[in-house]
Protein backbone atom coordinates (compact mmCIF):
# COMPACT_ATOMS: atom_id res chain seq x y z
CA UNK A 1 0.00 0.00 0.00
CA UNK A 2 2.70 2.44 1.04
CA UNK A 3 4.98 1.35 -2.42
CA UNK A 4 1.62 1.80 -4.39
CA UNK A 5 0.74 5.88 -2.28
CA UNK A 6 4.69 6.78 -3.37
CA UNK A 7 4.20 5.53 -7.06
CA UNK A 8 1.18 7.35 -7.60
CA UNK A 9 2.95 10.84 -5.79
CA UNK A 10 6.12 10.12 -8.37
CA UNK A 11 3.53 9.92 -10.88
CA UNK A 12 1.70 13.15 -9.44
CA UNK A 13 5.14 14.86 -9.64
CA UNK A 14 5.63 13.89 -13.39
CA UNK A 15 2.44 15.44 -14.33
CA UNK A 16 3.60 18.87 -12.66
CA UNK A 17 6.85 18.65 -14.83
CA UNK A 18 5.13 18.25 -17.40
CA UNK A 19 2.57 20.74 -17.39
CA UNK A 20 5.32 23.30 -16.36
CA UNK A 21 6.99 22.24 -19.68
CA UNK A 22 3.63 22.97 -21.75
CA UNK A 23 4.05 26.75 -20.09
CA UNK A 24 6.76 27.11 -20.73
CA UNK A 25 6.42 26.09 -24.82
CA UNK A 26 3.11 28.18 -24.73
CA UNK A 27 5.83 31.19 -23.31
CA UNK A 28 8.22 30.88 -25.31
CA UNK A 29 5.52 30.90 -28.21
CA UNK A 30 4.22 33.78 -27.14
CA UNK A 31 7.71 35.51 -26.64
CA UNK A 32 7.15 35.80 -22.97
CA UNK A 33 9.00 34.87 -19.95
CA UNK A 34 9.22 31.16 -19.74
CA UNK A 35 10.61 31.38 -16.55
CA UNK A 36 7.24 30.15 -14.17
CA UNK A 37 7.21 27.22 -16.61
CA UNK A 38 10.53 25.92 -16.44
CA UNK A 39 10.10 26.41 -12.55
CA UNK A 40 7.45 24.33 -12.64
CA UNK A 41 9.14 21.57 -14.36
CA UNK A 42 11.82 21.64 -11.97
CA UNK A 43 9.58 20.86 -8.43
CA UNK A 44 8.11 18.06 -10.61
CA UNK A 45 11.03 16.39 -11.86
CA UNK A 46 11.91 16.50 -8.36
CA UNK A 47 9.29 15.55 -6.68
CA UNK A 48 9.02 12.63 -9.04
CA UNK A 49 12.25 11.89 -8.27
CA UNK A 50 11.93 12.17 -4.47
CA UNK A 51 8.74 10.04 -4.34
CA UNK A 52 10.31 7.30 -7.04
CA UNK A 53 13.38 6.61 -5.44
CA UNK A 54 11.35 6.09 -1.84
CA UNK A 55 8.90 3.53 -3.81
CA UNK A 56 12.59 1.75 -4.93
CA UNK A 57 13.70 1.31 -1.44
CA UNK A 58 10.37 0.71 0.73
CA UNK A 59 9.21 -2.39 0.69
CA UNK A 60 6.03 -4.03 2.39
CA UNK A 61 5.88 -7.29 3.33
CA UNK A 62 2.03 -8.71 3.94
CA UNK A 63 1.19 -11.02 6.90
CA UNK A 64 1.66 -14.42 4.63
CA UNK A 65 5.17 -13.27 3.13
CA UNK A 66 8.70 -12.71 3.57
CA UNK A 67 11.22 -10.93 1.62
CA UNK A 68 14.49 -12.50 0.42
CA UNK A 69 16.89 -9.67 -0.57
CA UNK A 70 20.24 -9.68 -2.98
CA UNK A 71 23.03 -7.30 -2.90
CA UNK A 72 23.75 -6.91 -6.52
CA UNK A 73 27.13 -5.45 -5.61
CA UNK A 74 28.44 -7.83 -3.10
CA UNK A 75 26.71 -10.76 -4.83
CA UNK A 76 25.20 -11.98 -1.33
CA UNK A 77 22.21 -13.46 -0.58
CA UNK A 78 20.85 -12.62 2.58
CA UNK A 79 19.55 -15.30 4.96
CA UNK A 80 17.79 -13.66 6.89
CA UNK A 81 14.59 -12.62 5.18
CA UNK A 82 12.72 -9.51 5.51
CA UNK A 83 9.19 -10.51 7.73
CA UNK A 84 6.23 -9.00 7.53
CA UNK A 85 6.13 -5.05 7.93
CA UNK A 86 7.63 -2.23 6.42
CA UNK A 87 11.68 -2.11 5.00
CA UNK A 88 13.80 0.32 3.51
CA UNK A 89 16.24 -1.07 1.16
CA UNK A 90 18.76 0.62 -1.12
CA UNK A 91 17.28 1.22 -4.65
CA UNK A 92 19.28 -0.14 -7.17
CA UNK A 93 21.84 -2.19 -4.96
CA UNK A 94 19.70 -4.39 -2.86
CA UNK A 95 16.85 -6.24 -4.97
CA UNK A 96 13.68 -8.01 -2.77
CA UNK A 97 11.89 -11.37 -3.95
CA UNK A 98 8.70 -11.77 -1.61
CA UNK A 99 7.79 -15.16 -1.47
CA UNK A 100 4.05 -16.56 -0.25
CA UNK A 101 4.47 -18.42 3.17
CA UNK A 102 0.44 -19.17 3.37
CA UNK A 103 -0.34 -23.16 2.88
CA UNK A 104 -0.10 -24.30 -0.78
CA UNK A 105 -1.52 -27.64 -2.37
CA UNK A 106 -0.46 -29.96 -4.87
CA UNK A 107 -3.08 -32.19 -6.07
CA UNK A 108 -2.49 -35.95 -8.34
CA UNK A 109 -5.36 -37.25 -9.67
CA UNK A 110 -6.99 -39.41 -11.76
CA UNK A 111 -10.36 -37.11 -12.48
CA UNK A 112 -10.13 -34.61 -15.16
CA UNK A 113 -9.35 -30.93 -13.34
CA UNK A 114 -9.12 -31.79 -10.24
CA UNK A 115 -5.51 -32.29 -9.59
CA UNK A 116 -2.58 -30.29 -10.94
CA UNK A 117 -1.88 -31.77 -14.28
CA UNK A 118 -5.57 -31.95 -16.36
CA UNK A 119 -6.44 -35.58 -17.49
CA UNK A 120 -5.60 -38.38 -15.89
CA UNK A 121 -2.43 -37.85 -13.51
CA UNK A 122 -3.08 -40.62 -10.54
CA UNK A 123 -0.24 -42.44 -9.22
CA UNK A 124 0.40 -45.63 -10.42
CA UNK A 125 2.57 -48.05 -8.00
CA UNK A 126 2.74 -51.74 -7.72
CA UNK A 127 2.73 -52.99 -3.94
CA UNK A 128 5.06 -55.30 -2.02
CA UNK A 129 3.33 -58.53 -3.22
CA UNK A 130 2.97 -56.87 -6.83
CA UNK A 131 -0.47 -56.36 -7.30
CA UNK A 132 -1.34 -52.81 -9.12
CA UNK A 133 -3.27 -49.88 -7.33
CA UNK A 134 -3.34 -46.57 -8.20
CA UNK A 135 -4.41 -43.85 -6.29
CA UNK A 136 -4.51 -40.05 -6.07
CA UNK A 137 -2.74 -37.75 -3.59
CA UNK A 138 -2.69 -34.08 -2.55
CA UNK A 139 -0.03 -32.67 -0.57
CA UNK A 140 -0.47 -29.40 1.63
CA UNK A 141 2.73 -27.62 2.92
CA UNK A 142 4.44 -24.07 2.96
CA UNK A 143 7.76 -22.17 2.41
CA UNK A 144 9.61 -22.68 5.84
CA UNK A 145 9.79 -18.47 6.17
CA UNK A 146 13.17 -19.02 8.03
CA UNK A 147 14.34 -20.78 4.97
CA UNK A 148 13.05 -18.62 1.96
CA UNK A 149 16.47 -18.01 1.38
CA UNK A 150 17.18 -21.63 0.30
CA UNK A 151 13.74 -21.93 -1.49
CA UNK A 152 15.53 -18.77 -3.87
CA UNK A 153 18.81 -19.79 -4.42
CA UNK A 154 18.00 -23.33 -5.38
CA UNK A 155 14.42 -23.34 -7.23
CA UNK A 156 13.18 -19.60 -7.31
CA UNK A 157 9.72 -19.84 -8.73
CA UNK A 158 10.75 -23.99 -10.52
CA UNK A 159 9.69 -25.30 -6.78
CA UNK A 160 6.40 -26.35 -7.63
CA UNK A 161 7.50 -28.80 -11.30
CA UNK A 162 11.07 -29.52 -10.08
CA UNK A 163 10.84 -30.76 -6.70
CA UNK A 164 7.07 -30.44 -5.00
CA UNK A 165 5.75 -32.73 -7.81
CA UNK A 166 8.10 -35.34 -8.27
CA UNK A 167 9.03 -35.64 -4.73
CA UNK A 168 5.63 -36.47 -4.24
CA UNK A 169 4.77 -39.15 -6.96
CA UNK A 170 8.51 -40.48 -6.48
CA UNK A 171 8.17 -40.97 -2.78
CA UNK A 172 4.53 -42.75 -2.57
CA UNK A 173 5.43 -45.07 -5.30
CA UNK A 174 8.56 -46.05 -2.99
CA UNK A 175 6.00 -46.33 -0.04
CA UNK A 176 3.51 -48.52 -1.41
CA UNK A 177 6.57 -51.19 -2.50
CA UNK A 178 6.49 -51.62 1.79
CA UNK A 179 2.77 -52.66 1.92
CA UNK A 180 0.91 -55.79 0.65
CA UNK A 181 -2.30 -55.03 -1.52
CA UNK A 182 -4.45 -56.84 1.63
CA UNK A 183 -2.95 -54.42 3.98
CA UNK A 184 -3.89 -51.29 2.26
CA UNK A 185 -7.49 -53.00 0.89
CA UNK A 186 -8.00 -53.73 4.91
CA UNK A 187 -5.25 -52.69 6.82
CA UNK A 188 -5.16 -49.29 8.94
CA UNK A 189 -4.10 -46.71 6.37
CA UNK A 190 -3.27 -44.02 8.76
CA UNK A 191 0.60 -46.45 8.38
CA UNK A 192 0.49 -45.76 4.85
CA UNK A 193 -0.12 -42.20 4.96
CA UNK A 194 2.36 -41.76 8.13
CA UNK A 195 4.94 -43.38 5.55
CA UNK A 196 4.85 -41.15 2.64
CA UNK A 197 4.50 -37.85 5.04
CA UNK A 198 7.64 -38.87 6.99
CA UNK A 199 9.33 -39.89 3.26
CA UNK A 200 8.34 -36.55 1.41
CA UNK A 201 9.22 -34.50 4.53
CA UNK A 202 12.66 -35.83 4.82
CA UNK A 203 12.97 -34.84 0.97
CA UNK A 204 11.75 -31.24 1.41
CA UNK A 205 12.61 -30.14 4.44
CA UNK A 206 15.91 -29.44 3.71
CA UNK A 207 14.77 -27.59 0.68
CA UNK A 208 13.13 -25.23 2.60
CA UNK A 209 9.37 -26.44 2.89
CA UNK A 210 7.45 -27.15 5.48
CA UNK A 211 5.31 -30.09 4.93
CA UNK A 212 1.48 -30.31 6.59
CA UNK A 213 -0.08 -33.10 5.78
CA UNK A 214 -0.57 -35.53 3.15
CA UNK A 215 -4.17 -37.06 1.71
CA UNK A 216 -5.03 -40.32 0.24
CA UNK A 217 -8.16 -41.22 -1.56
CA UNK A 218 -10.08 -43.06 -4.60
CA UNK A 219 -7.54 -46.39 -4.50
CA UNK A 220 -8.40 -48.10 -7.05
CA UNK A 221 -7.52 -51.98 -7.50
CA UNK A 222 -6.10 -53.84 -10.29
CA UNK A 223 -9.08 -55.82 -11.75
CA UNK A 224 -7.79 -59.49 -11.01
CA UNK A 225 -7.69 -58.47 -7.14
CA UNK A 226 -11.20 -57.66 -7.31
CA UNK A 227 -12.65 -60.58 -8.83
CA UNK A 228 -10.37 -62.45 -5.76
CA UNK A 229 -11.92 -60.27 -3.29
CA UNK A 230 -15.15 -61.00 -4.45
CA UNK A 231 -14.28 -64.56 -4.81
CA UNK A 232 -13.22 -64.56 -1.31
CA UNK A 233 -16.10 -62.83 0.54
CA UNK A 234 -18.41 -65.64 -1.70
CA UNK A 235 -16.66 -67.99 0.02
CA UNK A 236 -16.81 -66.68 3.30
CA UNK A 237 -19.85 -66.13 3.09
CA UNK A 238 -20.94 -69.57 2.48
CA UNK A 239 -18.25 -70.86 4.91
CA UNK A 240 -20.23 -68.78 7.58
CA UNK A 241 -23.33 -70.17 5.91
CA UNK A 242 -22.11 -73.77 6.46
CA UNK A 243 -21.45 -73.29 10.36
CA UNK A 244 -24.67 -71.71 10.99
CA UNK A 245 -26.18 -74.44 9.61
CA UNK A 246 -23.74 -77.07 11.53
CA UNK A 247 -24.47 -74.60 14.79
CA UNK A 248 -28.35 -75.23 14.47
CA UNK A 249 -27.77 -78.55 13.76
CA UNK A 250 -26.22 -79.06 16.71
CA UNK A 251 -28.89 -76.55 18.81
CA UNK A 252 -31.65 -79.60 17.50
CA UNK A 253 -29.80 -82.41 18.74
CA UNK A 254 -29.11 -80.77 21.70
CA UNK A 255 -33.09 -79.85 22.25
CA UNK A 256 -33.93 -83.52 21.23
CA UNK A 257 -31.03 -84.96 24.17
CA UNK A 258 -32.78 -82.60 26.61
CA UNK A 259 -36.74 -83.46 25.40
CA UNK A 260 -35.49 -87.26 25.51
CA UNK A 261 -33.73 -86.87 28.81
CA UNK A 262 -36.59 -85.10 30.49
CA UNK A 263 -39.43 -87.67 28.93
CA UNK A 264 -36.83 -90.05 30.72
CA UNK A 265 -36.79 -88.27 33.86
CA UNK A 266 -40.98 -88.32 33.80
CA UNK A 267 -41.42 -92.10 33.15
CA UNK A 268 -38.62 -92.66 35.89
CA UNK A 269 -40.99 -90.65 38.25
CA UNK A 270 -43.93 -92.11 37.00
CA UNK A 271 -42.71 -95.48 37.35
CA UNK A 272 -41.26 -94.78 40.88
CA UNK A 273 -44.58 -93.43 42.08
CA UNK A 274 -46.34 -96.62 40.35
CA UNK A 275 -44.15 -99.02 41.89
CA UNK A 276 -44.18 -96.62 45.10
CA UNK A 277 -48.07 -97.09 45.06
CA UNK A 278 -47.49 -100.60 44.70
CA UNK A 279 -45.47 -101.14 47.99
CA UNK A 280 -47.96 -99.29 49.72
CA UNK A 281 -51.04 -101.53 48.31
CA UNK A 282 -49.59 -104.89 49.03
CA UNK A 283 -48.61 -103.30 52.58
CA UNK A 284 -51.78 -103.15 53.29
CA UNK A 285 -52.90 -106.05 52.09
CA UNK A 286 -50.22 -108.14 54.03
CA UNK A 287 -51.69 -106.38 57.02
CA UNK A 288 -55.76 -106.87 55.71
CA UNK A 289 -56.19 -110.14 53.66
CA UNK A 290 -59.85 -109.05 53.10
CA UNK A 291 -59.45 -105.89 52.45
CA UNK A 292 -59.64 -106.56 48.65
CA UNK A 293 -63.01 -108.58 49.51
CA UNK A 294 -64.42 -105.85 51.09
CA UNK A 295 -63.46 -103.21 48.51
CA UNK A 296 -64.78 -104.99 46.23
CA UNK A 297 -68.43 -105.56 48.12
CA UNK A 298 -68.44 -101.87 48.24
CA UNK A 299 -68.37 -101.42 44.18
CA UNK A 300 -71.68 -103.32 44.09
CA UNK A 301 -74.43 -101.28 44.17
CA UNK A 302 -76.64 -101.31 47.36
CA UNK A 303 -79.96 -102.72 46.16
CA UNK A 304 -77.69 -106.26 45.56
CA UNK A 305 -79.07 -109.26 48.29
CA UNK A 306 -77.91 -112.08 46.72
CA UNK A 307 -74.80 -112.59 44.27
CA UNK A 308 -74.36 -116.13 42.25
CA UNK A 309 -71.45 -117.05 41.92
CA UNK A 310 -69.81 -119.58 39.53
CA UNK A 311 -68.49 -122.31 41.11
CA UNK A 312 -65.15 -121.75 39.14
CA UNK A 313 -65.08 -117.57 40.41
CA UNK A 314 -61.77 -116.81 42.37
CA UNK A 315 -64.42 -114.48 44.46
CA UNK A 316 -65.33 -116.86 47.49
CA UNK A 317 -66.53 -114.49 50.51
CA UNK A 318 -66.16 -115.59 54.31
CA UNK A 319 -68.96 -113.35 55.02
CA UNK A 320 -69.11 -113.03 58.77
CA UNK A 321 -65.51 -112.14 58.24
CA UNK A 322 -66.45 -109.34 56.00
CA UNK A 323 -68.27 -108.15 59.01
CA UNK A 324 -66.25 -108.07 61.43
CA UNK A 325 -63.49 -106.22 59.38
CA UNK A 326 -66.20 -103.58 58.83
CA UNK A 327 -67.23 -103.67 62.24
CA UNK A 328 -63.56 -103.45 63.17
CA UNK A 329 -63.09 -100.48 60.58
CA UNK A 330 -66.10 -98.87 61.64
CA UNK A 331 -64.75 -98.60 65.69
CA UNK A 332 -61.34 -97.60 64.54
CA UNK A 333 -62.91 -94.78 62.42
CA UNK A 334 -64.86 -93.66 65.34
CA UNK A 335 -62.23 -93.67 68.20
CA UNK A 336 -60.08 -91.72 65.38
CA UNK A 337 -62.64 -88.94 65.21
Amino acid sequence: MISTTLEMLAFVGLVIAGFGLFVAAQAVSRNHSARGGIVMMVIGVVIAGIFFVMSAGVVEIQPNEVGVVFNVLSGELGENPLQPGLHIVIPGVQEVTIYSTAQQEYTVSGTPYEGAVRGDDAIVALTKDGQQISMDVTLIYSIDPAKAWIVHKRWQDRYVTALIRPTLRSETRAALTNFSVEEIYAGDRTILVSTIEDAIREKIEPEGFLLSSVMIRNITFSQEYINSIERKQVAQQEALEAEFRVQQRKQEAEQARELARGEADAARIRAEGEAEALRLINEQLQQNPLLLQWRYVETLSDNVRLIIIPSNSPFLFDMQALTEAAQSDTLSAGSAQ
